[in-house]
């Protein structure tokens, strides 16, 4: 389900779809501290969404391809229009 804006708080689905990765890829950035670590407040994994945007907007001055390539990705998922369900 996309959502018309983003969410304080993202499951692994909605978050690998907002940074526009594979789910297995977000486990693996979160298990190597890539990317701030999850929460589980009940019974899912859970990221608090401006944890995960200071982390790269932290990114904006470091020459790693990895945090830009997904800053870019981020910026055209959010760009492109939302449908309403």
């Amino acid at each position: 389900m996309t959502l018309p804006y983003i969410t304080p708080w993202m499951d692994l689905t909605t978050l690998a779809e907002h940074l526009c990765q594979s789910p297995n890829t977000i486990e693996k950035w979160a298990k190597d501290g890539i990317i701030p670590k999850p929460r589980r407040p009940g019974r899912k994994l859970m990221w608090k969404w401006s944890e995960v945007d200071d982390w790269l907007t932290a990114g904006k001055d470091s020459v790693d391809p990895q945090a830009e390539r997904i800053r870019n990705a981020t910026r055209t998922a959010a760009s492109e229009p939302r449908t309403s369900y």
